[in-house]
């Protein structure tokens, strides 16, 4: 957990030097994307540990079938709302491709502390081999997009 913890630390620190407030533009928002059902699972932590990484293992092993796309948040956060309809946005767009998974940590709260989460929206962009990256603080549609193509290789 301790390799894990700091190399998630070490995105933190590395992100929260570069974080910045962006708000999307309205034309970066599809809104007819967004109009049928969430393509976004709500996940607990232990269905964390379970579809995405075990935080007790030292090792980062990713345990999902596709890549994924993990948003931290809270229903008070502001960024966190304005982000939201991207997000949604962009999981109907790579649906079958990447699951796309949120994670509220007031109700997570221990899960937050143990990946040393301290600044929402904070999302960790997981790819099927190698290290997870990271964005922390309101993210546009196309950082988003381009944080999604590294995961799947298209750069």
């Amino acid at each position: 957990m301790k390799k894990i913890t700091f190399l998630l630390f070490a995105l933190i620190a590395s992100l929260a030097s570069s974080a910045q407030d962006v708000a999307p533009a309205a034309n970066d928002i599809d809104k007819t994307a967004t109009s049928t059902a969430s393509k976004i699972i709500e996940i607990s932590q232990d269905e964390f540990i379970t579809l995405i990484v075990d935080i007790n293992n030292p090792e980062w092993a990713f345990k999902g079938q596709r890549p994924a796309v993990v948003d931290f948040n809270a229903v008070w956060c502001g960024p966190c709302r304005k982000m939201a309809p991207i997000l949604e946005q962009l999981a109907q767009e790579f649906s079958g491709k990447v699951d796309f998974y949120s994670l509220d940590v007031d109700k997570n709260k221990e899960l937050a502390t143990a990946l040393g989460i301290r600044s929402i929206p904070f999302i960790i962009f997981c790819p099927m081999t190698g290290n997870p990256s990271a964005t922390v603080g309101l993210q546009d549609y196309d950082t988003i997009l381009a944080k999604i193509n590294e995961i799947l290789g298209e750069k």
